[in-house]
């Protein structure tokens, strides 16, 4: 069934940024182009703010949010009085375009978060679930050289798997991790399981664009960008350069049953039982991961505030 057939067999869905930090951003997107079809779109995201937010490795579990209202044992209410520390989630953020949206725990395992997305998806009368990537990192093997962020995508694309889902891949390499050769390669080897593609248009971004450039994220900033026109070079965090056109703009929509069919890295993480256990068996097919990456950030901030390895 392509998009836009499901869309019209659709009355509520459930858009979920996958991989933390400002995925939950492209949710407007793609909530934009649903709009098309009446399509009433719940809003949420995986609450994991990258280290330059949050120091403490690791996604957030909804126990920690403050102010958030429980759902179940993986899912909250935010309205945008959320607090991590002293820092408002980007999840909680996107509440001042949506009313309130979901948080997303995935500290409790695979297991756990399908059985609570199961349960909300019943009680909320939801027709499909939608993972929003910003990038396509979603899409990763494994053996991408720039690919640094592979878990939250894993243990999202695990837990929908077996429930009526797409995942919806905005930007077309935005986040700077899959190439765009590597994603046209993805794109080409899934084939039938790429069911629509939308764009961006120029209207939506004019919209949106003040709220966007309000948020601190670079991957979901990026299409907004190239729907307006942007092209050449752009400077990602300040890092490294990535190129940004008109393919930016792109939202690909895949049935995600077969692109979890297609993931070592999804199925690695199915059974895990907590966001360390789901790192680790990345870890044992050699792969390092964003939480690896948070961890070895915080002991150095650590032994730098002990006087130890204060020059790294």
């Amino acid at each position: 069934m392509k998009v836009i057939e499901l869309l019209k067999d659709s009355s509520k869905a459930l858009l979920i940024g996958m991989g933390g930090g400002g995925d939950a951003v492209s949710t407007l997107y793609v909530k934009e182009f649903f709009s098309h079809f009446d399509v009433e779109c719940i809003l949420g995201g995986v609450v994991w703010e990258r280290f330059r937010r949050d120091p403490k490795p690791g996604p957030r579990s909804i126990e920690e949010i403050r102010g958030a209202e429980k759902i179940n044992d993986c899912l909250a209410w935010l309205d945008g009085d959320e607090r991590i520390e002293n820092t408002v989630p980007i999840t909680s953020k996107i509440s001042e375009l949506a009313s309130r949206v979901v948080g997303v725990d995935i500290t409790k395992g695979v297991k756990k978060l399908r059985e609570s997305l199961y349960q909300f998806v019943r009680n909320e009368e939801i027709d499909i679930i939608v993972g929003v990537d910003a990038g396509g990192d979603v899409l990763a093997k494994g053996d991408e050289v720039n690919l640094v962020s592979p878990l939250a995508d894993a243990i999202m694309l695990a837990a929908i798997k077996d429930l009526h889902s797409l995942v919806a891949v905005v930007g077309f390499g935005s986040d700077g991790e899959l190439s765009r050769s590597d994603i046209e390669a993805r794109l080409s080897e899934l084939n039938s399981a790429v069911i629509g593609v939308s764009i961006i248009g120029s209207d939506v971004a004019e919209q949106l664009k003040d709220f966007v450039y309000s948020v601190e994220t670079e991957a979901s900033r990026i299409p907004l960008a190239a729907s307006l026109g942007y092209h050449g070079s752009y400077n990602f965090w300040g890092e490294f350069e990535i190129h940004v056109g008109f393919l930016n703009s792109l939202i690909f929509y895949i049935d995600a049953k077969h692109l979890y069919d297609s993931s070592p890295l999804a199925k690695a993480v199915s059974d895990a039982e907590s966001i360390e256990e789901a790192s680790r068996k990345l870890n044992e097919m050699g792969i390092k991961t964003e939480y690896d990456l948070e961890v070895e950030l915080a002991k150095k901030l650590t032994q730098g505030k002990t006087g130890k390895d204060y020059e790294k």
